[in-house]
């Protein structure tokens, strides 16, 4: 199947925001497993802070993003950040927190690299952490997007988002991109066009491209603060599809 003509497509009336993003982005809102992550990391010895809260909000992860070239903050953002986009949903996490255990040092350049380039060059950042597969196993584009959206600390114009199942599946069956693959393991290039048609978006009705990226998450008839499913990493929206470029 040859790419989407992304040029022709529109966002549909559900997915356009229509509330100020003071009221929705920053108050989304997941329940955590506080207690598995501060046992996991702080048994595994790795650095960094795990989440002290039973809930967090974009906002409340927004916070470690500071300072991330320095000491361990780099980690606490990440594991913050995996918490919030996994929820309850607890898969392969424990493989994520091996993988990084297995070398720290290696993770954290990587991290940081990645994270010095989201403000101003996706693909870039995207491309350090998945040049041809992942760098760091387990972790995969549907969470370490994540990573690379809150490194952008909250900003409205930080031009990396979060693309994992749930928004890819939106974008097929509901935007019309055909093209992409809705399982992940996405190529920067793929990434590249993601991000550039949410700005489009964002440009033609006055919001930010996070909005927009909330809305396709939450779906058509759904509430978009308190969803706690983000970090669906698995078939529940679908199974890899024969004949996909992206």
């Amino acid at each position: 199947m040859p790419p989407t003509d992304l040029s022709r497509l529109r966002l549909p009336g559900w997915a356009i925001p229509t509330g100020p993003r003071a009221q929705s982005v920053p108050l989304h809102r997941i329940a955590v497993q506080t207690a598995w992550w501060r046992r996991e990391i702080h048994g595994r010895g790795l650095p960094g802070q795990p989440p002290d809260r039973p809930a967090l909000t974009r906002q409340e992860v927004w916070r470690h993003s500071a300072d991330l070239h320095r000491g361990d903050t780099v980690f606490t953002l990440l594991w913050h950040a995996l918490a919030w986009g996994s929820g309850s949903h607890l898969r392969q996490n424990a493989r994520r927190l091996d993988s990084i255990a297995a070398n720290p040092d290696r993770a954290r350049d990587l991290l940081r690299a990645a994270a010095a380039l989201a403000p101003a060059d996706p693909v870039r950042a995207y491309t350090v952490l998945r040049p041809l597969r992942t760098e760091i196993a387990y972790l995969g584009p549907s969470f370490f997007t994540k990573f690379l959206y809150f490194a952008g600390g909250g900003a409205a114009d930080h031009p990396c988002l979060i693309l994992d199942r749930v928004v890819a599946a939106a974008l097929r069956r509901e935007c019309g991109w055909a093209s992409l693959n809705p399982t992940g393991s996405w190529p920067a290039r793929s990434y590249a066009r993601y991000c550039g048609l949410l700005a489009r978006w964002a440009g033609e009705h006055g919001v930010a491209a996070d909005e927009i990226e909330l809305r396709l998450f939450a779906g058509p008839s759904a509430e978009v603060v308190g969803r706690g499913d983000q970090g669906l990493e698995h078939a529940d929206v679908g199974h890899r599809m024969a004949g996909l470029r992206e």
